[in-house]
Parts: C-alpha cells; structure tokens; sequence
C-alpha cells in the first residue's frame, strides 16, 4: 500500500570529532510503508533517527519530508511537519496521569491526532487513562510513549526498539497495534528492533546499517538470506 516518497535522506553523515558514526547514509521511506532499519548494536540507527527528528544536525547530508528540509529545523517544527518519535526508554511525564500525557503531547501539533480516548483505546490503554505514569510498568510506558506520538497527528512514526524488553505476547499485540496504526490511520513506519522474528513478519522492506553505512536493502526473506548481513550479525 506504500505510495510517494515520504521521508528521505540523502548522504547522511554524523562525526562526533574524530568518530564517524555515519557514513554517506541514503534510504527512503514511502508513504503507507512499514520499514524496518536493523543492524547491530553501535551501527548507528539512533543516530539516524536523531538525525531526522532534530535532535541532532548532520555533518553532511540532507534529510526531507515530502518536499520539506528537515537537516535546519529543531525538534519541534519537524514534530508539527509530522513526525513523531518513540525512544529506547520512554520519557513520560511521570508525575501526571496518563491521559494528561496524551493532552501534553497534542499541544505540540497544529491539530490532535485523535481524542484523547480514542488513542488510548487503540494501544490498550484506555483502562489506565487516569493511573500516573510513574506507577506503570515499563511495557505500559512503551505504548503510552506510542500513544503521545500519535497525539501529535504524524505523518510518520520513527519508533525506536518499541519492542524490547516484551515478553513475546506483549510484542505480539505489539504488533497488531502497529498493523492497526498503518492499516486504519495510514500512518507511515519507520522501525529500528532487534527482534527478528517480528521485523520479518511485520516490516515491507529492512534497510541494514552496519558501521555506519548501509550494507543491504530489500524485502524481509532476501536480506535474512544476504551474505553481508549474516556477516554483520554472525561475524
């Protein structure tokens, strides 16, 4: 169901110093896609998604959504433009409830992504809208975290490790919530995991990362079976 050219980079790289983290970086993500971006640990991936969402400035290299250059933007207008963002360990605002964590995160977009109700509904939250975050478990926080990327009305949701840390039946339904998103919202998904099994029955296309450069791309079944990659991974 992927349509035009939503989000692309185009020789993205990132020097900390002397450190090359990234190296001449290409990819694209089309609209109504689930992309899935793997490699092993230091590869580079949350660099990457720094890199887009604003977090950080490329040493060289150009970032766009649809026609928009993101590389000069901060954070907060390429939020508003639509994208939205998840993180490795999710950053709440844990002394307040749920629900008004949901109503913090709409206040960043020109409009809301849904009632508030109806977001938590769709990440199986709706029975703890008024629990303070601080007293959820940690695979709570993982889709209350989803739940205020999509209070910001995004175009594409760069959802980084959402599912490590789940038992394999918290990243089943994992799953069916992002198929859900895709499918009924048509919001782009753009996905850094280490669970294999899932990016294999879930992603349309994986882009493989490794030393800071991209070493592969296709669909799931030809990049498990790539000479580079099992390298990568087995070494």
């Amino acid at each position: 169901m992927s349509g035009a050219v939503l989000l692309e980079g185009r020789g993205v790289s990132k020097s900390f110093g002397g450190l090359h983290v990234l190296r001449d970086v290409s990819f694209a993500v089309s609209e109504g896609e689930i992309v899935a971006l793997v490699g092993p640990n230091g590869a580079g991936k949350t660099t990457l998604f720094n890199l887009i969402s604003g977090l950080l400035r490329p040493s060289a290299g150009s970032i766009r959504l649809a026609d928009r250059e993101l590389t000069t933007l901060p954070p907060y207008q390429i939020c508003r433009l639509g994208v939205g963002r998840t993180f490795q360990t999710p950053r709440p605002f844990l002394d307040t409830s749920v629900r008004e964590n949901v109503a913090t995160a709409a206040l960043f977009a020109h409009h809301r992504g849904g009632r508030d109700d109806d977001l938590l509904r769709l990440v199986d939250l709706a029975d703890q809208a008024d629990v303070i975050a601080r007293h959820l478990p940690a695979p709570r926080r993982k889709l209350l975290d989803l739940a205020m990327a999509l209070a910001s009305a995004p175009r594409i949701i760069l959802l980084d490790e959402i599912l490590g840390g789940l038992t394999p039946a918290e990243a089943g339904r994992f799953i069916e919530i992002l198929k859900t998103i895709r499918d009924e919202r048509g919001i782009t998904l753009f996905w850094i995991d280490h669970v294999m099994w899932a990016v294999m029955e879930t992603a349309e296309r994986v882009i493989v990362i490794h030393h800071g450069e991209v070493i592969c791309e296709g669909d799931p079944a030809s990049v498990a079976r790539d000479a580079r990659v099992l390298s990568a991974y087995l070494g």
